[in-house]
């Protein structure tokens, strides 16, 4: 979600994005989409594995576009209506203004297809009974149904994601290490992360479970999977970059497990409008980079910058909001908790040539006091509010 707080009008405008890690939508849309075509979702078998998984993470795939849009619509209008109860009846200065808030149209993605620019594949069972399939679950996990299917049919991921993740599941099944499921049944492999750009550059993320395996075999496990993706058979996807990271949780950051560069380039480089942006392993970037462009062009379109405005951006991310602002503000304060991000939002500055924005390491709910107190003196103050979430 990506909240624009707005002076003139003192009301919150949210914008929400069409990824299918927003829980509340995706289960609207579940049910709108069953109102609609009167269809159940049938159970995982072989001849509906790939139904079952398009129902799972691309819900609305059986409505045309616009009435995708239309959905999405009438879902945000339900929520403004609940945000609007709650706030008549807290004591807030000047909440009856927030009466005349509409929501406007659903701005609609200039590509609909092939879009993604970040996946993440897991490896279970297969609905074949393979330990070691890598894709998506789908199931019940209360009734013990769960399986791992692969995203081949998916029609929001790029041909180059679908490839990675096969190569990898080629390598996983032939390796004498088994895959982790869960921590304690004593397997090695893990999740796969797939990032890409405009320009086709691919950069993969391998997982890994050491359990108590010595640093030493950590390391030649890592070199036996670039051996593989470098000159044996996963060298096809053609990666400009691989990545291996041995950790021991559900999600390790840099910090607590650092990210191993096997081979090629350290970073990926997005381009929006003029800018260009680079992204580390575990950096936030909207995974869909065309309508990120309409997506923040709206947003700051509707902030009504001025040469005067001082923009808060919480949860900067990599900085793309301050970047692209900072040619309509007096100057840009970003705030986000994952280091590495704040290090590619500063590497982001210097490689565009910006110098009035700053990004600041931390939690937002414990910077932003320090930061509203220090900008005390200033006289037009808008905030972006881009609250990261963990898998986009």
């Amino acid at each position: 979600m990506l909240t624009v707080l707005c002076r003139k009008y003192s009301r919150i405008i949210s914008f929400y994005e069409s990824n299918y890690s927003q829980i509340p939508l995706r289960c609207y849309s579940e049910v709108a989409v069953h109102e609609l075509t009167s269809k159940v979702t049938p159970h995982v078998t072989p001849d509906t594995q790939h139904e079952c998984i398009a129902r799972v993470i691309t819900p609305l795939w059986q409505l045309p576009y616009p009435e995708q849009l239309k959905l999405k619509w009438n879902w945000a209008h339900n929520v403004l209506k609940i945000v609007r109860s709650k706030f008549m009846k807290e004591k807030i200065r000047g909440k009856g203004r927030i009466a005349n808030c509409k929501v406007h149209r659903v701005e609609p993605s200039p590509v609909t297809e092939a879009y993604r620019n970040k996946d993440e594949f897991n490896i279970r069972t297969g609905i074949d009974g393979n330990p070691k399939t890598v894709g998506f679950f789908v199931g019940s996990p209360v009734e013990g149904s769960v399986v791992c299917v692969r995203g081949t049919h998916l029609v929001n991921m790029r041909q180059s994601h679908k490839q990675a993740a096969q190569a990898y599941e080629d390598y996983v099944r032939t390796s004498p290490l088994q895959a982790c499921h869960d921590f304690w049944d004593g397997g090695h492999w893990r999740s796969l992360v797939v990032r890409s750009n405009e320009e086709g550059k691919l950069m993969a993320i391998a997982v890994f479970h050491p359990q108590d395996m010595l640093p030493e075999r950590v390391d030649e496990e890592a070199e036996k999977l670039r051996e593989y993706f470098l000159n044996g058979p996963g060298s096809e996807c053609n990666l400009t970059s691989l990545y291996f990271q041995s950790c021991q949780h559900t999600r390790c950051t840099a910090d607590q497990a650092p990210f191993k560069l096997l081979l090629g380039e350290a970073h990926v480089i997005e381009k929006l409008g003029d800018y260009k942006f680079q992204i580390s392993p575990d950096s936030f970037f909207q995974v869909n980079t065309a309508a990120a462009s309409v997506l923040y062009n709206t947003a700051l379109n509707l902030a009504n910058l001025s040469p005067m405005t001082t923009l808060l951006d919480v949860c900067s991310g990599t900085g793309t909001i301050s970047i692209l602002a900072s040619n309509h503000v007096r100057g840009a304060v970003g705030v986000e908790s994952v280091y590495s991000a704040v290090t590619d939002a500063r590497q982001n500055a210097l490689l565009n040539c910006i110098n009035n924005v700053e990004f600041i390491p931390g939690l937002a709910e414990k910077k932003i006091p320090k930061i509203i107190e220090e900008l005390g003196m200033a006289s037009d103050i808008i905030a972006i509010v881009n609250p990261g979430r963990s898998g986009t």
